[in-house]
């Protein structure tokens, strides 16, 4: 971790003169988690890495960060904020400092016949949700004027038809506000859901979208069986009907900041044929 000086100094101010940073947990695509060890608690350092993301979202911690503390006084159990670095002035990259949840990412913690039904009914909280004005709208990682199949594609045909499909016009569906980057990795499970957590991307826009993104990590992780399961309860649970176009535009949202590996290709390309008719 870079600039570890600045960085051990910043948490001593916040949590006390024992606080060091422990093990990296799980992070994404654009920033590290680290474990915050002090005397008598723990704690998370998120920080962002990724210069390109920063170039786009300069002020992406601290709308995360407020957008964590709206929610804390709300159903969704998410960490609490510590102290915010917004633009790394003081530890290099712009950094979260947040409350430890005693929980698993719920794909890895169990089974999914364990968390499915509480994995459900957390997205339906979300949606169910009233956000304040301040959050942003949604919007696609990338436009399908300016989309092409990939160069790893096994298959480019079923790419450039998911492609033909999301630039169809959006069926209708039901806005509200949405997680963005939901599904069971950013979803703490310890026998029950303790938390939800990685909220950079939070937005409002058609509650499908959190279907979609949650149904394609399914799909990957485990298999399309699940994630239809998951896309058959939730309807069940809303009454509302979920459409193939969302996953679509999730798929192709994904090739941007795909990092491919010839698994999780074949496993993408899989759940983009899969939702084809």
């Amino acid at each position: 971790m870079g600039h570890e000086r600045e960085t051990t100094e910043w948490l001593r101010r916040h949590l006390g003169r024992s606080a060091t940073v422990g093990r990296r947990l799980v992070g994404g695509v654009t920033s590290d988690v680290w474990l915050v060890e002090t005397d008598d608690r723990a704690a998370v350092l998120k920080r962002v890495t990724d210069d390109d993301w920063l170039a786009e979202r300069p002020d992406g911690i601290d709308y995360e960060a407020r957008i964590l503390r709206w929610l804390a006084i709300g159903p969704i159990p998410v960490p609490g904020v510590l102290a915010v670095d917004a633009t790394g002035s003081e530890t290099g990259s712009p950094s979260l400092l947040l409350t430890f949840i005693d929980g698993e990412p719920a794909g890895d913690a169990a089974s999914p016949e364990a968390w499915m039904a509480p994995l459900v009914d957390t997205a339906v909280g979300i949606a169910s949700l009233d956000p304040p004005d301040w959050v942003r709208p949604f919007r696609r990682y990338l436009e399908p004027s300016q989309a092409v199949p990939p160069t790893w594609a096994i298959d480019p045909g079923v790419w450039s038809d998911a492609i033909e499909l999301v630039r169809e016009s959006a069926p209708p569906a039901r806005n509200g506000f949405i997680h963005r980057d939901f599904h069971p990795w950013n979803v703490l499970w310890n026998e029950s859901v303790v938390g939800v957590v990685d909220w950079s991307q939070a937005s409002v826009g058609p509650i499908s979208m959190d279907v979609a993104h949650c149904r394609a990590n399914l799909a990957m992780g485990f298999d399309a069986g699940t994630a239809d399961d998951f896309k058959s309860r939730w309807e069940s649970r809303t009454g509302l009907s979920h459409r193939a176009y969302w996953d679509l535009v999730t798929c192709i949202d994904f090739l941007p900041d795909w990092r491919p590996s010839a698994r999780e290709n074949q496993r993408l390309e899989e759940w983009v044929r899969h939702l084809q008719p």
